[in-house]
């Protein structure tokens, strides 16, 4: 297998246009129509779910083994209209606030349409009109205030835009890469994966045995199902690393988490990846991460028989302004298509 046919430019052009739309948990539907079609011209058969997961494997194969990368991000969804003409709102995921001040997003209609944009602030914006308050103010959700572009801003009006309770507020992703190879964005979770599972395909991995799994609610917690592994007896979850002080995470390779949030990872599947990318010259390191979840926790949670492992790009400030290298990316590429063609 010849690893240096990863076509990089191909992959950062990939997840560019994958950062430019959005998906919040459940409303991951314009990223299905955008990735379904580049699975088919690889030869897969695609099929969604009824909650809208995507999964993909070769017509007639009978797979035992899956990689799974989930389409959906962070996000927020209105909750009321403030009495200054802000809204008030809530996150979809699991995102601390500091992250959400400053952000531009889009708010979207009742039918999935983009309404308008908007910016998030502290509820107490501007130093010139409450000085030191503003540095006083609460760093949380009820201190954040959805500024609409819009000038009318009256109950009747946002009504007319579509817009009221539970309207969708998806997150600018806002990238930018860097002449060092940095790409710099939001929602490098999960997008830089499903990248790196495409630039696999591109340069010639063979997906036999093997079903592709896109979940369209791990920021939910409630990431793969029954319906998405059927006969499946080992997956390979593709992820973002979790960077930070205590951690060991390679920021120029591959991350192999051996345990998270719920516990190890399957020993031999994870063990089946450290040894992969030493008989490939794939840089790796070993980590643990405290606060982390993946697609496969919640089948191990429903008491599914499974091998689950986890393989992770190398990011920093995961579910804040998110931030790899491309070194890591085509790293984990070389580990997807070696794994794919390890059929032991």
């Amino acid at each position: 297998m010849f690893m240096s046919s990863i076509d990089t430019d191909a992959l950062v052009a990939d997840l560019l246009a994958m950062l430019a739309i959005p998906s919040p948990s459940l409303h991951a539907q314009p990223m299905v129509e955008w990735l379904a079609p580049r699975l088919e011209a690889a030869g897969l058969e695609v099929t969604t779910t009824a909650r809208g997961d995507l999964h993909a494997q070769r017509k007639g194969d009978a797979p035992r083994r899956a990689i799974t990368a989930h389409l959906d991000t962070l996000g927020a969804m209105v909750v009321r209209r403030r009495e200054d003409g802000r809204l008030a709102i809530r996150p979809i995921g699991h995102w601390n606030a500091r992250f959400a001040a400053g952000a531009r997003v889009r708010v979207h209609d009742h039918d999935g349409g983009v309404a308008t944009s908007g910016t998030l602030l502290p509820e107490k914006a501007s130093g010139h009109v409450f000085n030191e308050a503003v540095d006083a103010q609460p760093s949380d959700w009820d201190h954040i205030a959805l500024r609409l572009d819009v000038v009318d801003t009256s109950s009747y009006a946002l009504i007319e835009l579509g817009i009221g309770v539970g309207s969708l507020v998806s997150v600018e992703s806002q990238p930018e890469v860097t002449e060092t190879g940095f790409i710099n964005s939001r929602h490098l979770d999960n997008k830089a994966a499903i990248a790196c599972v495409l630039a696999a395909l591109r340069a010639g991995a063979e997906v036999t045995g093997t079903r592709l799994v896109f979940s369209c609610a791990e920021e939910l917690g409630v990431g793969m199902s029954a319906p998405l592994l059927a006969g499946i007896e080992e997956v390979l979850n593709l992820d973002i690393a979790a960077q930070g002080e205590g951690q060991q995470v390679c920021s120029d390779g591959v991350t192999i988490a051996f345990m998270d949030s719920q516990g190890p990872l399957h020993p031999v599947a994870s063990r089946r990846l450290v040894t992969l990318c030493q008989q490939h010259a794939i840089p790796f390191t070993r980590d643990c991460f405290p606060f982390y979840y993946c697609d496969g926790d919640s089948a191990s949670k429903a008491g599914m028989d499974l091998r689950n492992a986890l393989a992770c790009f190398g990011a920093d400030a995961s579910h804040g302004w998110e931030r790899v290298h491309c070194d890591s990316l085509v790293a984990l590429t070389q580990l997807v298509m070696a794994w794919l063609d390890d059929q032991e």
